[in-house]
């Protein structure tokens, strides 16, 4: 009697729940029955006729208790024998193969390729087909991948994953440890947009397994910026950036970019999504337009996550500086700014790190590695790799590797100082005096990039302030027209209209002291300066502080050994 009762019992329990679980399923668009037929606009409605006549049985569209096309779910729908294409990615560490398990089973409508309602009690009569969004296809390269394990191995070889073990949130793996499409999605209630089993606000269902570094205080994650509007975000349609998170960027389905499963055809255009001054406040778009710029929109899909800036083509994409995952919006409080948070780089030694801790280690991936294809200028010595220039170990450099060291400067503009260090947007930044708009080295009127005007070829110009705005910005006019440190600067540049650059190496030099490195040529192939006519020496020697000489011919003159302190040339 016992066992009879208990029997019952459990029945009844399986009666109840099934009963709940029919009636959530009602009001979802995984009702195929009758009753959604004229109501909600779903991918469902009107896809299947009744399989009795009535509503009363939605779970005989998907299960059957006999004759079930596969033991797993009882399923009831036949399973087409069709090849998935899958997704590719040069990040992908996990072994991916053809859709099984569940992912097979729901496949079975949401690939479009059989009709909804055909059923092992129908006989596989022929009806209505998927249509819309809600259709994959057989093509699942622009959609997250399914069906491959996720265990520790992958967690270690992929770094930014949870460690399985720690999921939460309804997010669950299937018996073989294997990501299936339950895993973000469950078919039988409809609690959150798109059947997902939690809610994916603020990145809250990526953020179960993915977990980018610096992802938290990112700009992405916190933004209270409105995403609507005229330039709505491609995303889930929540308010603010923040809340869209993950699919401001990224869409699980259907990406338009299918590797790495971007919004946009290309990686700037899912930048430009916002950074056109629709949602986020400044225009990037504008600044790499301009005459001078980082042409972010002249490459597409060159750039990769996991190259070695020693091999890589050249190219410029936006995640070369900037980490969508990591970025922050504040100057980052130290050496690196927040913008540039969590960028690979070059040290100033060669080596590659996967996060820069210095601006310029992220500049040297491009600048540090080869000679410059297209040097602004030519010089006597040192090699046109800024790597090779900006070095400490250098007689001279600007300081940006490390703080300056000559302690007999005078000149400088306050605050700095001969211990300052600078940085390379010190000097390469956008050329407008309006400080709200966008810093950076994205574009300038000023070639090459740069914050102000520098007068670099070797036609005279009549020196002012303007001119040489980028030099006076640090150095006091007045005092290097004042024969600074013993040198004539006034006859040089005043009198005779030579550049700076003439002279002066900004990044560094190799071998000689105060950044003297002569100009060759100019940016129009002008030859400058050349080797001495009467002894065909090219050289500066350094004497005392405040003392020199030169061997050269320049500006019409011809220097042998020519000194300064000095009246005379």
């Amino acid at each position: 009697m016992t066992l009879r009762l208990f029997a019952c019992l459990a029945v009844l329990l399986m009666l109840a729940a099934a009963g709940a679980a029919q009636a959530g399923l009602r009001e979802t668009a995984h009702n195929l029955s009758p009753s959604a037929v004229g109501g909600r606009s779903s991918a469902s409605a009107a896809v299947a006729p009744s399989i009795d006549g009535t509503d009363s049985d939605l779970c005989a569209y998907c299960h059957t208790p006999h004759s079930a096309k596969t033991q797993r779910g009882l399923w009831s729908r036949a399973l087409a024998p069709a090849r998935y294409k899958l997704y590719e990615s040069s990040t992908t560490e996990a072994k991916l193969q053809q859709p099984n398990g569940s992912s097979r089973l729901c496949l079975s409508c949401h690939d479009g390729t059989m009709a909804a309602g055909s059923t092992s009690r129908q006989g596989g009569a022929a009806v209505s087909k998927l249509t819309g969004r809600s259709v994959l296809g057989t093509d699942l390269s622009d959609d997250h991948p399914i069906s491959f394990v996720y265990d520790q191995s992958l967690v270690t070889r992929r770094r930014d994953l949870a460690n399985p073990a720690s999921l939460i949130g309804g997010v669950r793996l299937d018996s073989s440890a294997q990501v299936q499409c339950t895993s973000c999605h469950d078919a039988h209630a409809d609690r959150h947009p798109q059947f997902l089993v939690a809610d994916p606000a603020f990145s809250r269902l990526c953020l179960t397994c993915h977990r980018p570094q610096h992802w938290q205080e990112s700009a992405h994650a916190t933004s209270p910026t409105s995403a609507l509007g005229a330039g709505s975000l491609p995303g889930l349609g929540y308010a603010t950036v923040g809340e869209n998170g993950c699919s401001s960027c990224h869409r699980s389905h259907g990406a338009e970019h299918p590797q790495r499963l971007l919004t946009s055809a290309t990686e700037e255009g899912v930048c430009f999504n916002c950074h056109d001054g629709r949602i986020a406040e400044k225009d990037m778009r504008r600044e790499s337009r301009k005459f001078s710029a980082h042409r972010v929109d002249v490459y597409t899909d060159v750039h990769d996550p996991t190259e070695n800036p020693n091999h890589m083509p050249m190219h410029v994409e936006c995640i070369d500086c900037h980490n969508a995952h990591a970025a922050r919006a504040d100057s980052g409080g130290g050496p690196m700014p927040g913008p540039l948070t969590g960028v690979s780089g070059v040290t100033v030694s060669g080596g590659f790190v996967r996060e820069a801790t210095f601006e310029y280690e992220v500049c040297l991936k491009c600048h540090g590695i080869s000679e410059a294809r297209d040097p602004v200028v030519f010089r006597n010595d040192s090699p046109s790799n800024l790597r090779m220039k900006i070095n400490p170990q250098n007689v001279s450099f600007h300081p940006i590797a490390d703080v300056g060291r000559n302690p007999t400067i005078a000149g400088l503009v306050s605050p700095w100082t001969p211990a300052s260090r600078t940085s390379c947007t010190a000097c390469h930044d956008n050329n407008s005096a309006d400080r709200s708009a966008p810093r950076g080295p994205h574009g300038s009127n000023y070639r090459p990039i740069l914050a102000a005007e520098y007068h670099l070829d070797a036609t005279p110009g009549r020196e002012s302030y303007q001119l040489y705005a980028l030099c006076y910005r640090c150095h006091d006019r007045n005092t290097l027209l004042d024969r600074h440190e013993g040198f004539p600067h006034r006859s040089h540049v005043v009198d005779d209209g030579a550049s700076c650059a003439v002279c002066h190496d900004a990044h560094g030099s190799p071998h000689n002291a105060h950044l003297i490195n002569f100009m060759r040529r100019d940016l129009t192939g002008k030859e400058v300066v050349l080797p001495s006519v009467k002894t065909g020496r090219l050289e500066y020697i350094s004497n005392a502080p405040g003392s020199g000489q030169c061997s050269l011919s320049c500006h019409g003159y011809d220097h042998n050994d020519a000194k300064y302190p000095s009246q005379g040339r």
